[in-house]
């Protein structure tokens, strides 16, 4: 496995992965949303948006330790024993200074589709598979944020903390987020859904769940999307017009009453679609409730019953990407940390641009190993990243301390004036000589994230 090119640790460093964000890119970006830097200062505009972005690639160390981690390279370029630290109320300002409008022109700019046809599950009979789902995100418990979020509630009472909902378009292949909307706890998820349409290319079969299915919604997605594949609820009334032998059906849709008065559909508007059927059955025999797809695809001959039936459950590798980002990339018990909404919004778009970078990456390692990206771990990639961060290429300089240690407020029990007691040298980080394959690849296959049973 050899062949298949440098090891993954080869692959995530600070500044490979930051390369994902060239700074042409990032300098045209801020020149366009108006925040680029007018005067030299310590913490210039392009140092914070890596900086945002590097928060969430090290979400559990301190905003000052995760500076000196970004300033580390420059350090060793310029041969400098010591890299001057901002203060954590001069990063503060600093990214007051820069807001959130250009980390979500950034990741529109950036985001793009990763999976090529050559990279096993990334297009299915020439199409693109993608899919779109909904998570919420936890944020700081202040009346700022409470304000602006509010607190999804339900029968058992309100969450303990503000929470902002947020629908993605994935590229079920890669994981890679390719768009993003979002609102507060309430915001409805058919309407975040519908600003991402606009990503939607003719190349894509785009997956979705019944919660955004209505007829208007459909439309505008068929006449974007190449092809669609959602599920809708089982209470439809439906008409057949013509049976196939594989068991689908085609059948007219027509909008709600309510569509029509609310003026998103015209009363007479009429479409076919290609209705599949089926239930279920699980590895102990039991069956599952019925599911029903509608899909664009109208000829069985193109688009089998059974290849689709088999292909809507990739809609759930969207959760599988939630978890890895929110469990695994910014950790299982933290919240965002901004108090702020702008900041709270400007630390979203920062997560969606490493988890972006991180899984572009992992593609491409993929690619080299001639494997599935879902072969490849995710959690092992972040805990090299995360190594690479600890650890910079050529071991510890002199002045340096350990993630984690000498951050804004914490003193690891040490009173003022009390001395410290020497650390030994750490070593330098060995090489790892293993191939991009041997690094990820998951051993057995069967401990990928299996969805729910629907």
């Amino acid at each position: 496995m050899a062949a298949h090119g440098g090891g993954l640790m080869e692959e995530l460093s600070i500044e490979a992965v930051l390369a994902t964000l060239p700074r042409d890119l990032v300098d045209d970006v801020l020149r366009k949303t108006g925040t680029a830097s007018v005067r030299h200062r310590l913490l210039p505009a392009p140092m914070v948006v890596y900086l945002v972005v590097l928060l969430a690639l090290y979400s559990e160390a301190s905003v000052r330790e995760n500076l000196r981690l970004l300033l580390e390279p420059l350090r060793r370029r310029s041969g400098r024993d010591r890299a001057v630290v901002a203060t954590g109320a001069a990063i503060t300002k600093a990214r007051k200074r820069l807001g959130a409008a250009p980390f979500a022109a950034l990741f529109d700019a950036v985001a793009r589709p990763v999976g090529t046809p050559s990279l096993p599950g990334c297009f299915w009979r020439g199409y693109r598979v993608a899919g779109a789902d909904a998570t919420t995100v936890e944020t700081q418990d202040t009346e700022a944020n409470r304000r602006r979020f509010g607190r999804h509630g339900n029968q058992h009472g309100a969450a303990g903390y503000p929470q902002l909902k947020a629908v993605v378009l994935l590229e079920v292949g890669t994981h890679a987020p390719l768009a993003c909307a979002w609102g507060g706890a309430d915001a409805p998820e058919g309407t975040l859904f519908d600003s991402l349409q606009g990503k939607l290319t003719k190349d894509m079969l785009l997956l979705a769940d019944r919660a955004y299915y209505d007829f208007a919604r459909w439309q505008a997605c068929a006449r974007k999307a190449g092809a669609l594949l959602w599920r809708v609820r089982n209470n439809l009334a439906l008409t057949p017009l013509r049976r196939f032998d594989d068991g689908s059906y085609l059948a007219e849709i027509r909008p709600s009453w309510k569509l029509v008065s609310k003026g998103r559909s015209g009363r007479t508007e009429r479409a076919v679609v290609r209705v599949i059927e089926y239930k279920p059955v699980f590895a102990d025999g039991t069956e599952g409730e019925q599911v029903r797809l509608f899909t664009t695809l109208v000829d069985p001959g193109a688009a089998p019953a059974e290849e689709l039936a088999r292909l809507y459950p990739d809609r759930w590798q969207l959760e599988t990407g939630f978890d890895e980002w929110k469990t695994h990339l910014r950790g299982p018990d933290r919240i965002l940390r901004s108090p702020r909404p702008d900041l709270v919004e400007q630390e979203l778009y920062g997560f969606l641009l490493a988890y972006y970078t991180v899984r572009a990456t992992m593609a491409e390692a993929a690619r080299r190993a001639t494997c599935a990206p879902r072969e490849m771990s995710f959690v092992h990639a972040v805990r090299v990243l995360r190594r690479r961060l600890s650890f910079p290429p050529g071991g510890r300089q002199g002045g340096e301390r350990a993630v984690g240690g000498d951050a804004a407020g914490d003193r690891g029990g040490t009173g003022a004036g009390a001395p410290r007691t020497p650390k030994p040298p750490v070593p330098e980080a060995p090489s790892e000589p293993v191939s991009v394959a041997a690094a990820l690849r998951l051993s057995p296959p069967a401990s990928l994230h299996r969805p729910p049973r629907a």
